[in-house]
């Protein structure tokens, strides 16, 4: 029954509520302040029986039966609260029990006139009262409150009423509505524009009448609708159902059921469907649904599940509403995802896809969980029968992933993938992996196996052991195994290859030390073999010095089987820098970073590298940036290993000074001007970006070449701008200013929304030769290409298909 109410001093006018109490009441009852004006107490049902006989219960009482002294504003009682898990279904109605000791509604009264505190975002009828602030409740507390009280309330199981600004709190919800009446027994029937709002004022129902059951704790809301914004990343879901139910958690049931996410259905769509069952925060399901565009139904689905999360990765989210678009490629094609699914321990979705110039292609994807959390699975197929290849092609991929116990763990997949896209032809593939990993306090140990093969071409397995082990706080050692075989068709060519890799890592005060064993066992070995290899980086390197200053010794012992060489090798590498300094309000900072070599074979060689910048800003609307980089190889450059210290030839030095003219995000243009040193021209970069207006967006790029005949070649051209109300335009192309100026590799991108409920797309890139055109809902754009403005790179998207 309902029990618990809360009483705000303010409204009592000072009048301190004392417990009565139909059992004996206890310390713990009594929860404190809410506020500096308000207190919370555990209270009375709001409704109990006629007859103070008691009847018998399955739990033991609390103590003896005490008849109800009479009732008076204020007074306090205690009852059972009844609970559920807010993601299951409503629970089945108690039947009514035998009568008990029992007393009428306990109502708290606040003045007329006193401002009630209205949600942020919540949605507020216009003749109906705001719902006040939610005040803070423990688990099986309630409140009610409103305006004033009309009817005999001395007298037990006398029928009342709340009218004016009344506010029912139970559980995860308010009831609001302009009056309440109880009927002395178990019902409350609240009328006047009523409405329930959830704690999060993310989902609200909407009424002519409800009806709230505080036994049940559900609200039967007579020609229900209502709308969510959980989920949706614009706008809201609406909703409707005839006889729709709702429990304190406000998961809802109800028949005749109508969906849409457009603010005006008849410009928009709509879903009709049997049954509608809403569970806040997760998914809504419509079962036998039917989708209309206007008046006209246009597709069938046995169930359809709309989710109420969002979802990060959007191969997990189905979709209630068909995709439909064109392309040059496949024509005129319609995609559907209708989802699936009992709980969170089993649901996904079906693909259905259609294309008027290729064929059409059928998908399951499914996700499991043990409800122990010890497994989690996936299963993804997918068939495409393609007009133009003579035999349908499939895709499965199949992942597991078992938690055997809390340090032993497994994941174990599957994938084949004979469908590669459009007129590919190339052989099925498959591969097949596990691993077992074990996870102690100071070590853990992983197996693994894999194996890829190529249809009647190759194959290649894989063995892998891990062990890593530590040993203190500063000791660690990893230590790798892998074993692979690769075989041709019919065994024409075999190979296996073994390799070793153990890192031993040493820390203490005055450095890092990491000893490595690296080394392949094969007949036609190919990497290079440490045997073995110690890098010292000391912690502090001549720490008082006039900049930073910090070092890596290598030394170790390799073998190059391609050579075939043996040999030793130290690599000293020392970083001086960087060195930062401030003067005349610029800034300088320089970095050099010196590599000296040394072999076992008598060879030397090292490699200097320097690089200065210097920054200069003139007033507030310009800087000046000078860079200047240099390198300088002295010895052979690939001996005595062709793959180990590879250097260049020739040195090679450059410099660039960057002169930037800017005023907040309203314009910056910058030039840039470069030098190799080597007497000849270099090319002169520019680049302006602007933003005219808000919504706008402005770019053009490219560079000037001096000499005779050079100039300017292309200059990339981008820009996005509002195309009327809900439309936006946005365009990348090149000016080729050789052709007479002529616009090439164009791209162009066109978004309008219709009735706030569609988002029309369409792309046409000219070097690829291909329209693309979609319309998706604006209820979930994210499931639809974005149109984002990027100043580094392209501000049109590389493709509309999903």
């Amino acid at each position: 029954m309902f029990r618990g109410i809360v009483c705000l001093a303010a409204f009592l006018a000072g009048a301190v509520p004392m417990p009565l109490r139909a059992q004996p009441v206890r310390a713990e009852n009594v929860v404190g302040l809410l506020s500096a004006q308000s207190c919370a107490v555990r209270t009375s049902a709001l409704v109990a029986a006629a007859t103070p006989t008691p009847a018998p219960t399955a739990s033991p009482s609390a103590g003896p039966t005490v008849a109800p002294a009479p009732l008076t504003p204020g007074q306090i009682y205690t009852t059972p609260f009844p609970r559920s898990s807010p993601v299951t279904p409503p629970p089945v109605p108690t039947p009514t029990p035998a009568a008990k000791a029992s007393a009428g509604p306990v109502y708290i009264v606040h003045p007329s006139g006193t401002p009630s505190i209205v949600p942020a975002g919540s949605p507020t009828p216009s003749a109906s009262p705001n719902p006040i602030a939610a005040p803070t409740l423990q688990p099986g507390y309630g409140a009610i409150i409103a305006d004033k009280i009309v009817g005999n309330m001395l007298k037990p199981n006398a029928p009342g009423d709340a009218i004016g600004n009344v506010n029912i709190f139970y559980q995860d919800e308010i009831l609001v509505g302009d009056k309440a009446h109880w009927d002395g027994i178990r019902t409350i029937t609240i009328s006047g524009n009523p409405y329930i709002i959830n704690n999060t004022k993310t989902s609200t129902y909407h009424a002519e009448v409800i009806k709230f059951d505080a036994l049940t704790q559900q609200a039967e809301l007579i020609n229900g609708h209502g709308e969510s914004s959980q989920g949706v990343e614009r706008g809201l879901v609406y909703f409707s159902a005839k006889d729709l139910k709702s429990d304190e958690h406000g998961v809802a049931h109800g028949d005749y059921a109508n969906v849409t996410t457009c603010e005006r259905p008849r410009a928009g769509y709509h879903l009709t469907g049997r049954t509608l069952d809403v569970y806040p925060g997760d998914r809504m399901v419509i079962s036998k649904a039917v989708l209309w565009l206007g008046a006209a139904a246009v597709f069938y689905l046995p169930k359809v599940i709309i989710p109420l999360r969002r979802v990060e990765d959007e191969r997990q989210r189905p979709s209630f509403f068909p995709e439909i678009g064109y392309n040059s490629t496949q024509g005129f094609y319609i995609k559907a995802k209708p989802g699936f699914g009992r709980d969170q321990f089993y649901y996904g979705y079906y693909r259905v896809e259609y294309y008027s110039r290729t064929g059409w292609a059928l998908g399951y994807t499914a996700f499991l969980a043990a409800k122990s959390g010890k497994r989690q699975s996936s299963i993804d197929y997918y068939l495409v029968r393609d007009r133009r290849v003579q035999k349908p092609n499939y895709n499965i991929n199949a992942s597991d992933i078992e938690n055997f116990s809390q340090t032993l763990k497994g994941r174990f997949g599957f994938q084949y993938v004979s469908n590669f896209g459009p007129l590919v032809n190339l052989p099925p593939n498959q591969s097949i992996n596990a691993a077992v990993t074990h996870t102690g306090l100071n070590s853990s140990q992983g197996y693994s196996f894999a194996r890829s093969a190529i249809q009647g071409q190759s194959s290649t397995d894989n063995y892998g052991f891990t062990d890593t082990r530590i040993y203190g706080a500063a000791v660690t050692n990893s230590f790798n195994f892998s074993l692979t075989r690769a075989q041709t068709l019919n065994n024409i060519s075999n190979s296996s290859a073994a390799t070793v890799n153990d890192v031993f890592h040493w820390a203490n005060r005055a450095a890092d030390y990491t000893l490595t064993f690296d080394k392949e066992f094969t007949k036609t070995p190919s990497r290079l073999v440490k045997e073995p290899e110690l890098q010292v980086r000391p912690r502090a390197f001549l720490p008082r010095f006039i900049f930073p200053l910090s070092t890596q010794l290598t030394i170790g012992n390799y073998n190059e089987p391609q050579t075939p060489l043996s040999t030793s090798r130290a690599d000293l590498f020392v970083t001086m820098g960087p060195a930062l300094y401030r003067f005349l309000g610029s800034d300088f900072s320089a970095t050099v970073n010196v590599h000296q070599f040394a072999y076992g074979t008598g060879d030397m060689k090292a490699s200097v590298a320097q690089n200065m910048t210097l920054s200069t800003p003139i007033g507030n609307h310009i800087v000046n940036s000078i860079t200047y980089a240099e390198t300088n190889y002295n010895g052979p450059p690939s001996l005595p290993f062709s793959q180990l210290d590879l250097q260049s030839s020739f040195n090679y030095k450059n410099a660039a000074d960057v002169l930037r003219f800017f005023n907040g995000d309203y314009y910056n243009f910058a030039l840039n001007f470069g030098t190799s040193f080597n007497r000849r021209a270099q090319p002169v970069q520019y680049q302006l970006t602007m933003r005219p207006s808000r919504r706008s967006y402005v770019a053009l790029g490219g560079a000037f070449t001096p000499g005779s005949g050079q100039g300017f070649y292309t200059t990339n051209v981008q820009f996005s701008t509002p195309f009327g109300r809900g439309s936006t335009l946005q365009f990348i192309g090149d000016i080729d200013w050789k052709n007479k100026a002529r616009i090439i590799n164009k791209s162009i991108w066109y978004s309008h929304i219709v009735g706030d409920c569609y988002v029309i797309q369409v792309q046409y890139n000219q070097a690829a030769r291909q329209v693309n055109v979609t319309l998706s809902l604006l209820a979930f754009p994210s499931r639809a290409a974005s149109f984002g403005l990027n100043t580094s790179g392209s501000i049109i998207p590389t493709s509309l298909n999903f």
